[in-house]
This record gives structure tokens, C-alpha cells and sequence, in this order.
């Protein structure tokens, strides 16, 4: 018995491991000596700078830095601000997370609560969630073709988006910030908003060159005025990221994410503080596609023998869109108490966000925090903090039911005007980008086995009469008839696979 089959090796992105856990920070903080008192609590913020993440033999360490930043109003009716930073430390174990995992870690503030004690003291209790996530290429033998031992075969033809590599890079940038000869000497810094965004990508064998910028907004008491003064600086991005298997016919997906940035106001020659010293950790993940033809077996039998058909089901990724993209997201903030002044200082932050599909779109939805530091018309420091919905859909290239994207949204830029006694509008910027890969479960042949010893014995009559109805499959009908489709289709002169009218055939035995 002369019988062969044909195996393909494909490449699968599998999360191995993806799980939470919590963290609490309890912390009494006293003021120095060099800070005002306070009068009146606006914010408290417990930022998370993860510092570094290590994978060793199946064990995932996060080390993280919270920043807790505390943001008040002075005894003089003015704004001031204190941070202090409390080392932490999480882990997982998992036997699925190997070496060549890309692991991400993500840390969410679940909630921040502080009250002063007295003018000098605050107790601030907060909750943290560690995300942890591991995804690896998976590869896979699949059955393609199957000839000999009269072994018939239905095939279906897949562009199939095949996993070359996935990786998770960290690395870390840091500059010194000039405050101009316009502003004033930083006392404490208010809050921090980094963005990094990458502009361009080119692959070459096993490495990616990103080229892109990272974007900094730091708000800051000045130390004269006592007034809130902020200042923006950009990095440029030139990373080379390694990984093994990709090559420039590669569709990449990559992720850019700003896991710590650190501010320290420093004092420059002349002993004031006009520099701040900048420091950021930049997580890249990055995954990358190659479109590979595939044909997959979908049902078979013998002419000659009786065989067992082995199925499993696969997800099936096609290469659909990728977009880059930035959108203005508008919203107002009505009746917030108060008649505002002027607005001192705004940012967003905590963006949270999920990819859909619906129709022929993609759908980038989500949620992040706007803070809005404000005067009002009594000369009062006050601050509104919302919740903001926002999406945007993009047109796919065609139709998916279900959709499998990597990619990223952030807010690059923000602003607030006072459109009224208590109406202020909010206007972001937001960044996304990514890929998108159509998916779709099948259910294929993975294995054929053939019983030796089981030969089929061949029919008496050469041909049989057959009435067949439109529609009917000519495939259905030899497996039904233990023939072949080719030996149908020459006995009778114009039938098509799939039979268009009601018609006489001669069916011919195998």
C-alpha cells in the first residue's frame, strides 16, 4: 500500500499565561519642612513606574516604583504639590512561560483614597492590579494533501496570516530639560504625561528598526510665582528590535508603551532650579505576520480502503487592514458647580481601550481620565476629575465577523477651554494604530488513517443510473458511490462540481 501525506509547519501566537494580582499601599506622609501646609486636599495620585521585568524559569518579577503624588492647596490659597515613592514587588510563577515568552506587565491604580490628618500629614491607602501576560509562537504541523491508496481529498484555500515572531523589548531614555529664561525655577512637580509614538518601521532579516518620538508634558509649581507653569519636551525614538524570522515581507503590529517615567527639578550652574532631570522606560511589543496560502483538507475517504478521518478545528487569520491614525475626541463638562476663571493646568491619563468590529469597520472604543486644575472667579484653586468615553471606527479592507487586532491608543495631546460660567470643553488628541487580522474557526482533516486488511471489493456493474437534483455535490455523490469526482466529471460531457439542474448521470465505478 503506497500511501503519502503532506505536512505543513505554521506559526500560531498562543497567550500561555494571563492572570491579575492585586497590590495595596498604605502610606503616612509627612510633609517636609520646605512645603506649605495644607488647606485643602485637590488630588492624590498613586502613579506605577514599573523599573524592570524579569522572566526566569517560569517566574515573572515585576519591580515597580509607585509615585505618590499629592496635589493641595497651601495656607496662602495657592497651589502646591509633594511626591513621595514607594518601592513595590509582584511575581508569578507558571511552567507555560518559557525563555522566549513576551511578557507584558501592566500596573492599574484601582483607587486612591486620602485625607489629612493634620496641615502637615496625609494617610493615603490605594489598590494596584499587576496584568500579567505571556504569548509565544506556537507551531504546528498541518495536513495539507493526501495522495495513494485511492485516498480522495476536499480541499479549501486559505490566505492564511502565519506567526513569524513575537517579542516584548524594554529600554530605557533619559535627557535633562532647560526651562527657558520665560519661566520660573520648578518647586514640585504636578503631574506627568508621557506618550511615546512610533512613526516607522522597517524590518530586515531578524531585526525591525522603530524610528518615532516619545512626548513628555510636565505640569510644575514654579518656584517664585507659586503659580502652576508646565513644559513639553520630545525624545526621538531609534530602537532596533531583534528578532529571530522576520524578514521585510513581514506585516508587523507593534505596541509602545510607557511603563516609567521619572521627573527630578534640579538645580542648573547658578544654583536655581531650571533643570529637571528626565527618565523613561519604554515597553515595545511586537509581533509580525507573513500572508501564506494554505490549503486545508476538509474531508477524504478511499476507493480502495476504509479509513478513519481525524478533524480538529483551527482559527484562521487572514491579513484584513492596519491603520495609524489620530482623532479628536470632544466632550463638556456641564454645571461643575463653580464659575470658572481661567484653567491652570489640564491632562488625561489611566487610558483604557478595546478593538471590536461591527459591519465592514473596526471599532476602537475605551475610557480614560481627564483632569482639569482650575481658578475660579474668587480666586479659589479648584479641580474637576471625569471619566471620558471615547471611540472611532476605521473602514476594513472587507467584511469580518470577528476580528483579532494588535495595536495601541493613547493620548498624545489635551486641552480645556472655559465656554462658559460652569462649562468647560475638553478637546484630545488620540493616537491608534494596528493591525487587523479577520478570524474565523474551521474544522479540517488533521490525520487520515487507513485500515490495512479493510480493501473494498469492487462493484459488479461498471456504471450506475443516477437522478440527481440541482445543487447536489458531485463530491457527495462519488464518496456515496465510492468513485472519484474526475471519473464522474469524463463520463459525463459539461456537469460542473456542483450540479446547476435537475439530470440522468452514469456514474462509473472507481
Amino acid at each position: 500500500m503506497n500511501f503519502n501525506n503532506d505536512t505543513r509547519r505554521l506559526g500560531f501566537c498562543e497567550t500561555v499565561c494571563e492572570t491579575t494580582a492585586e497590590q495595596s499601599l498604605d502610606a503616612d506622609i509627612n510633609l517636609p519642612d520646605y512645603c506649605p501646609e495644607i488647606q485643602r486636599i485637590l488630588k492624590c495620585t498613586v502613579v506605577p513606574n514599573v523599573v524592570s521585568v524579569q522572566n526566569a524559569s517560569g517566574r515573572v518579577t515585576a519591580d515597580v516604583n509607585a509615585v505618590v503624588r499629592l496635589l493641595y492647596v497651601s495656607e496662602n490659597g495657592k497651589p502646591a504639590a509633594y511626591e513621595q515613592s514607594y518601592p513595590l514587588q509582584k511575581f508569578i510563577e507558571s511552567d507555560r512561560i518559557t525563555s522566549d515568552s513576551a511578557v507584558s506587565v501592566f500596573v492599574n491604580t484601582d483607587y486612591v483614597n486620602c485625607r489629612a490628618v493634620n496641615p502637615r500629614r496625609t494617610d493615603v491607602r490605594a489598590m494596584m492590579t499587576f496584568i500579567f501576560k505571556a504569548v509565544k509562537k506556537r507551531e504546528e504541523n498541518v495536513l495539507c494533501s493526501a495522495d495513494g491508496a485511492g485516498i480522495q481529498t476536499m480541499k479549501e484555500d486559505f490566505d492564511f496570516a502565519a506567526l513569524t515572531g513575537v517579542c516584548e523589548r524594554a529600554f530605557s531614555m533619559s535627557e535633562v530639560i532647560e526651562l527657558g529664561s520665560d519661566k520660573h525655577p520648578a518647586a514640585q512637580i504636578i503631574s506627568v504625561s508621557p506618550c511615546a509614538v512610533a512613526d516607522d518601521i522597517k524590518i530586515i532579516n531578524n531585526k525591525a528598526l522603530v524610528k518615532g518620538n516619545c512626548n513628555v508634558k510636565i505640569y510644575y509649581i514654579g518656584e517664585d510665582s507659586g503659580a502652576i507653569e508646565s513644559v513639553e519636551h520630545s525624545m526621538p525614538i531609534s530602537q532596533i528590535v531583534e528578532l529571530d524570522g522576520i524578514d521585510e515581507t513581514g506585516v508587523s503590529g507593534l505596541r509602545l508603551c510607557v511603563s516609567s517615567c521619572e521627573t527630578v527639578p534640579k538645580a542648573d550652574s547658578s544654583g536655581e532650579m531650571r533643570l529637571i532631570d528626565l527618565s523613561v522606560r519604554i515597553s515595545a511589543f511586537m509581533i509580525v505576520f507573513n500572508e501564506a496560502p494554505i490549503s486545508l483538507i476538509s474531508d477524504a475517504y478511499s476507493t480502495d480502503y476504509d479509513v478513519k478521518n481525524v478533524s480538529k478545528s483551527m482559527e484562521i487569520l487572514r491579513l484584513n487592514d492596519s491603520f495609524n491614525s489620530t482623532f479628536t475626541n470632544k466632550v463638556v463638562f456641564e454645571s461643575i458647580g463653580v464659575t470658572v476663571d481661567c484653567v491652570l493646568a489640564v491632562w488625561c491619563s489611566d487610558i483604557r481601550y478595546n478593538f471590536g468590529s461591527k459591519e465592514d469597520k473596526c471599532v476602537v472604543s475605551g475610557t480614560y481620565q481627564a483632569n482639569v486644575v482650575y481658578r475660579d472667579s474668587e480666586g479659589q484653586t479648584g479641580m474637576v476629575q471625569k471619566p471620558v468615553d471615547f471611540d472611532c471606527s476605521f473602514k476594513l479592507r472587507e467584511n469580518a465577523e470577528r476580528i483579532v487586532c494588535h495595536g495601541s491608543a493613547q493620548v498624545v495631546a489635551c486641552s480645556c477651554a472655559v465656554t462658559g460660567d460652569s462649562r468647560l470643553e475638553l478637546k484630545s488628541e488620540i493616537a491608534v494604530s494596528g493591525i487587523v487580522l479577520s478570524s474565523c474557526m474551521k474544522k479540517y482533516i488533521s490525520s487520515i488513517e487507513i485500515s490495512e486488511g479493510s480493501e473494498k471489493h469492487e462493484k459488479s456493474c461498471a456504471l450506475t443510473i443516477y437522478f440527481c437534483e440541482k445543487g447536489e455535490s458531485l463530491w457527495n455523490i462519488a464518496r456515496r458511490y465510492n468513485t472519484t469526482v474526475e471519473a464522474i466529471m469524463q463520463e459525463n460531457d459539461g456537469i460542473s462540481e456542483t450540479v446547476d439542474e435537475n439530470r440522468m448521470m452514469l456514474i462509473p465505478g472507481a
